[in-house]
This record gives structure tokens, C-alpha cells and sequence, in this order.
């Protein structure tokens, strides 16, 4: 069984719908959901891994898979290619199981959760 964390910001409204609406626990079992918000006090050393892999947790979200790290659009990617295909998330699944399709896209997503989080008035991530 594969040891699965996913990391992304809790306080971004995206982000949080995102993975509440995904149903990870479900497709993946073994899954670790962090929020990335709380990564100095829960996970320092975990903190420390990341930015010696130079992994900017502002810029992306995060899955380690087995040890190896994933970011921003290849999540998005493997997310959706095990998710089950219900009727609300099917051009979602059908959009991000295309890697070319995900790398175009994501900077667009994280514009709009940049926007969005400035709108609302959080601060970004300071790593």
C-alpha cells in the first residue's frame, strides 16, 4: 500500500472544496491531508524536507507518493485519473487527465486562488 500526503491551504475556500469534494480518503485509503498552513508547528521537519527539495508550497500543491514528490498540475493529474467519475466532476475528470491539458491549466487555477485570497484578505504562505 502506498503511504500518500497531501499537502494544500486550508484557509484558501478552492483549495479546501477541492479536496473536501474529491473524496481521497475513499479513492486512496492510506491518504495524510495537511494543511499547509499548519506546517511550522504540526510537521517542522517536514518543512525543512520541503524546502531543501525547493518545493514552494505557496506556488503548489503538494503530494508525496512513496517518498517521491509531486506538485500542481501532476497532482492534479493522478487525482484525477483514480477519481470515480460521478456526474458533477466528469469534465473535471476528463480535463486533468490530460498532462498537457493540466500544465496549462494550473497556473490559471493558481492565479485565480491568488486572486482569491487577496480578495478575501489572507495572507499567502511565507514558504
Amino acid at each position: 500500500m502506498q503511504q500518500l500526503l497531501l499537502i494544500y491551504d486550508g484557509d484558501c475556500p478552492l483549495c479546501r472544496n477541492y479536496v473536501a469534494s474529491q473524496r481521497l480518503q475513499k479513492q486512496f485509503g492510506e491518504l495524510t491531508l495537511l494543511n499547509a498552513r499548519d506546517l511550522p508547528e504540526q510537521a517542522p521537519l517536514l518543512l525543512a524536507e520541503l524546502q531543501h527539495h525547493r518545493l514552494i508550497v505557496n506556488q503548489s500543491m503538494l503530494l508525496r507518493v512513496d517518498g517521491r514528490w509531486l506538485k500542481g498540475a501532476e497532482v492534479l493529474q493522478l487525482l484525477a485519473s483514480v477519481n470515480e467519475a460521478s456526474w458533477r466532476n466528469r469534465l473535471w475528470l476528463y480535463w486533468f487527465q490530460s498532462a498537457g491539458r493540466a500544465r496549462f491549466s494550473y497556473p490559471l487555477l493558481r492565479a485565480g486562488r491568488n486572486l482569491l485570497l487577496k480578495l478575501l484578505k489572507i495572507p499567502p504562505l511565507p514558504y
